[in-house]
């Protein structure tokens, strides 16, 4: 497992190319519902990022983080994202 700082410093959405610990930021000082809050994470409506802030989202809602659970869902994405790529 990567440190804390690390995972916070994890890229969590391309197209936004939003950091976890940027991500966080917003969701912390934003009242927006889930959806909206997303879009100022993304910048887009693409869904490719929505798992890992979803949960990222629910986190700050209970209070607590589990930064091993966003390093495995961030890692998910990446290699999902490299799976697609290798398609083509």
């Amino acid at each position: 497992m990567s440190s804390k700082e690390e995972i916070l410093q994890m890229e969590i959405c391309e197209c936004g190319e939003k950091s976890v610990e940027e991500a966080i930021d917003i969701f912390q000082n934003t009242s927006l519902p889930f959806k909206k809050a997303k879009k100022l994470v993304t910048e887009c409506n693409k869904t490719c990022c929505r798992a890992a802030l979803l949960k990222l989202h629910d986190m700050h809602q209970f209070g607590k983080y589990d930064y091993e659970e966003i390093e495995m869902l961030v890692e998910k994405r990446l290699e999902r994202m490299k799976r697609l790529t290798e398609g083509d």
